[in-house]
Formats: structure tokens, sequence, C-alpha cells
């Protein structure tokens, strides 16, 4: 037969096969995590036609002849590369990416320790007498589309429970019984519990700082296992264990202990841990500047002007002169303040430079006077003129005075209590004609009009009416027309041969009021006199000429503004000046009232011929200082006292140290003694060992407060002297706690316990167990349940859960195992892989702070949300089963075209 039919036979077969294969990867294509696989071919055994020959001397060598019988299936090998990542949003979907295998069991829930146990050295390996202790099958996918039961286990789709390890807090060698540190008695009469858990094994509790106003903190020291209290333990703090308590396990959390504490007792407090300010030290400096009219002082350093002021007295005097009052601490300028430019600054500062020196007071003087002085104002007015009332006169023609006028016989004149100028510009008229002689007056015209028969206006009543009661009629009609102050007599008798022409008017003119002189101002006030007629009675050599006046050009001056009584008196040296004295430094210091009775009594004046004060007084600011303060004479301190200890102040210390308080700082065994001086908040810490015998020492605490003031702003020239005995603080320490026993996060019981997912984490990774995402989990050493809101799964494989207080617990860590020959593992189905023989054994991933050789690093990441999808690549299976179909379909070729072959060759015999 031929052999090229039965290599025919072969490749159909070996086709056959690998189109088996690719028809599995292409149904696999959506397969979650599936990994392709690939028929591998090689050629059978060949017969050989010759045998291959040497070269001799003669001819070169010859090779063999080899017909071949075809082909055989070498392998079917497992693609194991990775998928590519599909996002999926889901919080149960995670996938690896990288090197390894999610481990999955069947079998009963594993909680217990002990139970499946890995080596974490060497090959990593889970000890397979354990798996079968534990009745568990441990398998293996890529394919992390999780679920949870209704007990919250971590399963696959098929049910298999995801194993992983449990996570603590704590010293992960040590056996996981949640057992609570013992409690301890002090510091400062404290009684001190924890909770379960072993980090705070071998720590105790010291006081740190406790001088008055420390917040309430606490800082863990782990070089030395202390955990340090700071907080107000003076006599006057109110500190509670309720915020000491606060501050531990909030210091313990910063610090990555999840282990907490809790604190009751009585607190001890310690008396004298902050002295009293210092005061009364001073320094050689010059008062404050001070501002007086219209200058600006500057004294020398020193203090004996402290309090003084500085006062104007009187305003109107020539000289310049400085007075100082000791006892009344007062020094008083007296000068021309009312003309101007009647002195300097440079002139003022020498005269007060002098007063000071004569007064006995000489280290301390006018170091600069600058500005310019006021000038006040209103402090002078002087009086005009007053017109004295006169009766009017008669005219022809308005402008020329004639003697008393005749009208028809009559003599027309002004009666004699007529004053003023009611009548000037008015005519006397008759007009005779028949009838009673009447009188008119008419304001309009100015007309006073006589009409009727004035023959009958006589000396006896006989002729029909008097002159005495015509000019008493006329006064009547002067006065019904408010022409009050006038008066027009006739006199004489009437003569009726005169013609109408002598009944021509005649005028009155030049008739004058009386006129007080015009309205004053003075220091604020209006000054308003009276009218002569009312001025009192004089003898006949005082009365003035017509038009004036006694009150006329009078001056009036106000010659000192701070002066407490007000006083008016003539000036000695003028008869017509009036000087005045009084308080116009301070609103009412002069009332109007008894400026007015001061006035008119220097004037002799009373009744309707006083002179009328109104108005308010003027104030004149500036005329006094603000009292001199600020300036000081270099003075020591007073002594304190903190602790046993006294602190004296250098004398060149001065003021620098006023208001600073010294207080007790860190007083923990071991604490260098060391000064901090807080220059905003003026306080000085000492810190030192007040807890041992041989601790802090004076000189220890003098050479810390030296060397301190020198690296101070507050330099060498501030210094303290240090004495007394430090006085010991007792109960300063805690003894040391033991017993704890590390938390876990799955307990023997399946229970969850809380372990922080923010502190450092470890995971037991020598024992495997079945993980869970509980509804609730447990706080340790209580019956506390926290329901669990979210759950989220890290890189690491570690599962945190957020629970519904804002606590994040750290449920569990999901293990990963890898193998040396991945394509060794037989396919179970499920996405499921086993180990075999040519796969060698499972290398299961070390967990967080494995305490031994870690092996994490060649394992992937887990990512959450995110699925790994089939391998598969379609394109190449499609070519493949192109390649493989013609392949089949030549070795079929090779079977047909033998036949023919073998067809002729049968034919030959006929």
């Amino acid at each position: 037969m031929l052999k090229s039919m039965y290599s025919g036979i072969s490749g159909m077969k070996v086709n056959q096969t690998k189109l088996d294969v690719i028809g599995n990867n292409i149904a696999n294509v959506n397969t979650t995590g599936f990994k392709s696989s690939r028929a591998r071919f090689s050629d059978t055994l060949s017969q050989n036609v010759s045998e291959a020959m040497a070269p001799s001397q003669n001819a070169g060598g010859i090779n063999a002849s080899q017909v071949g019988l075809g082909v055989q299936l070498a392998s079917i090998d497992s693609i194991m590369t990775q998928g590519s990542m599909q996002t999926t949003g889901r919080a149960l979907d995670v996938a690896i990416d990288g090197n390894g295998f999610f481990m999955v069991s069947s079998g009963p829930a594993v909680s217990g320790d002990g139970t499946l146990q890995v080596s974490n050295t060497g090959t990593h390996t889970v000890s397979d007498q354990s798996i079968q202790t534990s009745g568990s099958q441990l398998m293996y996918s890529r394919d992390g589309s999780f679920i949870l039961d209704t007990d919250g286990s971590l399963l696959t789709g098929d049910g298999y429970r995801v194993m992983g390890y449990s996570l603590t807090n704590d010293d992960s060698s040590q056996v996981a019984t949640a057992v609570s540190s013992t409690t301890v008695n002090n510091p400062a009469g404290l009684k001190i519990s924890f909770g379960p858990g072993s980090q705070l094994n071998g720590y105790k509790v010291v006081l740190g700082t406790v001088a008055p106003g420390t917040p309430t903190t606490s800082v863990v020291d782990k070089v030395n296992k202390q955990v340090i209290i700071n907080g107000d333990f003076s006599d006057e703090g109110s500190l509670t264990t309720e915020q000491i308590e606060a501050a531990v396990n909030k210091g313990l959390s910063a610090s990555g202990i999840s282990q907490s504490m809790s604190i009751a007792g009585t607190i001890t407090t310690y008396a004298n841990l902050e002295s009293d300010g210092i005061a009364g030290g001073t320094d050689n400096i010059a008062p404050d500047k001070i501002s007086f009219a219209g200058f600006t002082i500057k004294l020398t350093e020193g203090a004996s002007l402290n309090d003084y002021t500085f006062e104007i007295g009187e305003v109107g005097t020539e000289e310049l002169a400085a007075t100082v009052n000791t006892d009344e601490r007062k020094i008083t300028i007296q000068g021309d303040f009312i003309s101007t430019d009647s002195f300097t600054a440079s002139d003022l500062k020498a005269i007060i430079n002098q007063a000071l020196v004569e007064a006995g007071v000489e280290d301390q003087k006018v170091d600069t006077l600058t500005g310019s002085r006021t000038n006040f104002a209103n402090l002078t007015a002087t009086t005009g003129k007053a017109v004295v009332a006169a009766a009017p006169e008669l005219s022809t023609d308005k402008t020329t005075v004639t003697a008393p006028g005749t009208l028809l016989g009559f003599t027309v004149a002004v009666g004699t209590d007529s004053t003023g100028n009611d009548l000037n510009g008015y005519s006397v008229q008759i007009k005779k004609s028949t009838g009673a002689p009447t009188v008119n007056v008419d304001t309009g015209s100015k007309a006073i009009v006589i009409s009727g028969d004035v023959s009958r206006i006589g000396s006896a009543a006989s002729d029909g009416v008097t002159v005495a009661d015509f000019n008493a009629a006329i006064l009547s009609k002067l006065k019904a027309s408010n022409i009050k102050d006038a008066n027009i007599t006739l006199s004489g008798t009437c003569n009726t041969t005169d013609t109408l022409a002598n009944s021509e008017v005649v005028f009155a003119i030049n008739g004058v009021d009386s006129k007080a002189p015009s309205i004053v101002t003075l220091g604020g006030f209006e000054l308003e006199f009276p009218l002569p007629e009312t001025l009192p009675a004089m003898t006949p050599a005082a009365v003035p000429p017509i038009g004036t006046n006694y009150l006329d050009e009078l001056q009036f001056v106000i010659a000192d503004i701070n002066e407490e009584t007000l006083t008016v008196e003539v000036d000695p040296t003028n008869s017509k000046k009036y000087i005045i004295k009084g308080n116009f430094a301070q609103a009412d210091g002069v009332t109007k009232a008894d400026l007015q009775t001061k006035i008119n009594d220097a004037l002799g004046l009373s009744g309707d011929g006083k002179i009328l004060v109104s108005g308010q007084s003027k104030v004149y600011s500036g005329i006094v200082s603000d009292a001199v303060i600020g300036g000081e004479d270099l003075s020591s301190a007073g002594e304190v006292s903190a602790r046993g200890l006294s602190f004296q102040p250098a004398t060149s210390s001065g003021s620098a140290l006023n208001g600073y308080k010294i207080q007790i700082g860190t007083v923990a065994e071991g604490t260098k003694t060391e000064t901090i001086i807080d220059e905003t908040a003026k306080t000085i810490t000492i810190n030192g060992d007040f807890v041992s015998a041989d601790g802090i020492t004076v000189k220890a605490v003098q050479t810390a407060l030296t060397k301190a003031f020198s690296a101070s702003s507050l330099g060498n020239n501030v210094g303290i002297t240090v004495g007394g005995v430090p006085v010991r603080i007792d109960e300063a320490a805690s003894e040391i706690t033991t017993g704890g026993t590390p938390v876990q996060s799955i307990g023997e019981n399946g229970v969850v316990s809380f372990v922080d997912a923010t502190k450092d984490l470890k995971a037991y990774d020598t024992n495997l167990k079945s993980l869970r995402i509980p509804d609730k989990v447990k706080i340790p050493g209580t019956d506390t349940m926290i329901a669990v809101k979210t759950y989220t799964i890290s890189p690491d494989g570690v599962i945190n859960a957020t629970l519904e207080d804002g606590t994040v617990a750290a449920l569990g860590q999901i293990a990963l195992v890898s193998f040396k020959n991945p394509e060794g593992l037989t396919k179970l189905g499920g996405n499921l892989y086993n180990g075999s023989v040519n796969s060698g054994e499972a290398a299961v991933m070390t967990g967080l702070g494995t305490l031994g050789e870690d092996n994490s690093k060649i394992f992937g990441a887990t990512r959450q949300n995110m699925l790994e999808m089939s391998n598969v690549d379609l394109a190449e299976q499609f070519t493949d089963m192109i390649v493989s179909t013609r392949a089949f379909q030549a070795s079929s070729k090779m079977i047909t075209t033998g036949d023919e072959i073998l067809t002729e060759i049968i034919n030959l015999k006929r």
C-alpha cells in the first residue's frame, strides 16, 4: 500500500483535533477569565531509504534518504496570558491585574485558627494534612464575579467560598484571643483601662506638660513606649477625665494605634504651677508726647513729670511766663495769646525749662517743643457810641431851622415832652372854616391839620376852647396815631386879619431817637447795652453831651480763660477797660447770668439800665493738656515664685518682663531642663524632670533661663536670678501595662470584629479563612454591633467596610495563589482549575505585614468593579480555522490520489 495514503489519514486526524480546539476557543470568547488553547503538531517516525555515508578519499559524504510517515498531535497547550479588563461598576466584581489566581473552597466554612495552615516561608504552600482535616477542596480561578449569601460569605457564582486572611492591628505572631491589657493606676490619680489588643503591652502612661492653660492632648512615644498626657493640672484648671480620655484616644489613633483606653478616677491637681505676673519693673523712658495750645511737647526720659498738666493762665498779659506748682503737679503758662506772633515755640521752651529748674525739677525737662501757638479769638470787645434822644425843630423848607413858627397869629412849637424822630417830616396846617376847631393827623401825608373857626381858640373858655384844651386835643390825636413821644403846642391868639398865606406849613426836623451802643460779642456771649435815658442819674458834670453815652467805647478783655472764679474788674490804668477772668475752658464754666451780674456790678448798672448778656460761653480747647503719662525711671520688678523656685528679675530688665508669668511645663521623668519664652503670650515655661529626686536643679534652671533670654529678642540685658528648692511632682507615671492579646477581624466563631482599616494592618497569613462581608461588625470588648454601609476592595485585596458611625473596618484580605507552570493546571469547568502533577504546588501570596518571607510582589493587583475577559483572539481563531480546514482537505486529497494510483496499478493486469 502507498505510505502517502496513511500520511493523509494522520493529517486528517490531527487537523480534526485542531478544529475541535478552535471551536472550543470560539465558544468561550465571552467566558469570564477563560484561557484559550492551541493544538500543536509533530511529525511521526520517518522510514530510511538509504543511510547517510561519510566522505571518502575519492567521494564526498552522502545524506540519508528518509520518507516521513505522517503527522501526530504533539500537545494541546493552555494560553495563560491575561485577558482585557472590562469595567462593570459592580462592587463584588474583582479582576486580577497581573499574576495569580483566586483560591476558592468547597466544604465547610473555615473561621478558626489552625484549620487551613499555610507556610509563609519557603514554598508558601498549604499543608496537605490541614486540607484533609478541614474537609475542604481547594480550587483556583481567574473569575472574580463574586456574590454574597445570607451570612455575608464571599462566594463564586457557583457557591464556592473565597479564601483569604484574617487581619489585625496588633502583633500577628500572637494568638488573637482579644484580651484587654491590665488596668493601671496613676498618673495624677487616674485609673486607666485598656481595650482588647496587644499594641499597648509594655506601655506606661506619664504626665507631660502640666502648665496652666495647656490644651488637653496626648502624644505616643513609641520608642520609649509611653503615652504622654498634656493638660492643665493646676489648681485653677477644670480638667476632666472625659477630656483626657478623648485626647488620649485621639493621640493613639494619630500614632496608628487602634487599641483604646478608658480614663476614670479623681484627677490630682498640683499647686503653684504658675507664678503671679511679674510687675513693678520700669524703664528709663520718656513720657508720651502731649499737645497743648497748638504746641507738641516731648519731654526727656524720666518719671518726675508724670501726671503733670500744662495749662494756660492769663492770655492777655504781655509778659511770657511759666509757673510750676509741684503740689498740684501743674505748669501754668501766661502770655499774650491774643496778639499775633507775640512769642515763639523756642521762647516758650526756654521759659518752661527755666521754671522747672526754679521749682527744683532738674532731672527732666522739655526736650522739643514744636508747632504754632493758638491765637484765641473773641477775647476782646469794644463798645460803639450811643445816641441821646433830641426833640425835633421847625423849618420852612425842611432844611433850615427857624425860631418857633407862627400860623395866623399862633406860635407853634414842639412840646417839652417830645423826644425822638416821630415828628420828623410832619407839617402843621391851619385851614380856616366854620364850625368848632378840630385837629386831625394824616400819617400817610404826614400832615397835622387844624380846621374850623380857629378864631375861637383862645385863652378863655368863653372864646370857644382854650389853647391848653386844644393842645390836649392835639396830643390825644398824636397818641391815637401812634406818635407817642411827640407833641405840638399852640400859644398866643388867632390873628383873624392874617391872610391865608400865613397858614403855610411848618415842618418839624432833626428829631433824634435814643440809641444804645451796638451789640458786641465776647467769649461767645452777646452784650446788649441800655438806652441812654435808662442809665442811672448822673451829676450835671457827668451828663454826656447830646448824642453821647458814658458806655461809649468801653473795652472788655477776657484776660484769663482758665480761672475757676469769674471776676470783672476795671483796669487801674484805664477806666474805660474792664478785665474779665473766668473758666472758659469748660462748657458752662461761665454762665450768661453770672457774667451779666459781674459786668453790671462793675459798672454800677441796675434795673432797666443793665447790660444784658445772652448766648453761651465759647469753650476754648487746648488750654489744658492731658496729664503727662508713660515716663519711667529704671527699676526692677518684684520677685515671683512657682513650684518652690523663686525668680527675681534683674534691675537691668526694667519693664521688659512686666506681665510675664513663669510656669512649669513638661515634668516627665528624663525631661531635659530647658526654658521656652513666648513673647506673644508673655510666658516663660520651665521644662524639666520634676519627678525624679535628682531631676531638675536651680543651677540647671538658671543656665536654661540665661540661654533662652540670649536667644530671644529680649536680649542679654534682661535676666532673672533663680533661687529656692524645686517641689517634686508625685504620681507622674503609671505602671507598665501587660497581658493584652490581639484582635483579629475573623474570629473563631466567624464573627467579624472591628479592625481599624486606617491603621497599620497585619494578616494572619499562616491561616486561610473563608472571607465574609457581614451586615454588622462587632466592637471588641463590648456587645456593640455597628452596621456596614458600604465596602471596597483595595488593590492588595483588603476588604474595607465603611460603618454607619463613619469608621472604616478591615474585614479580611483576599489570598491569591500562583503556580510554577500555570499551563499545567487541570481545567475543571465552571472557570475553575485544579492543580496537577505538572503544574507544581500552589504558592500562596503572603498577607500584609507578614512575619515570614514576603512574596506578595510577584502577584498582581485586585481591581474592584472590573472583570477579566476571555483572552481568545477571534481573528487568530478564524485564521487558524481556515488553515486547518484547508489542511484537512489537502490530506483527504492525498487519500483520493493514492486511490487513483492503486486503481491504475490494478488496471495494469488487464
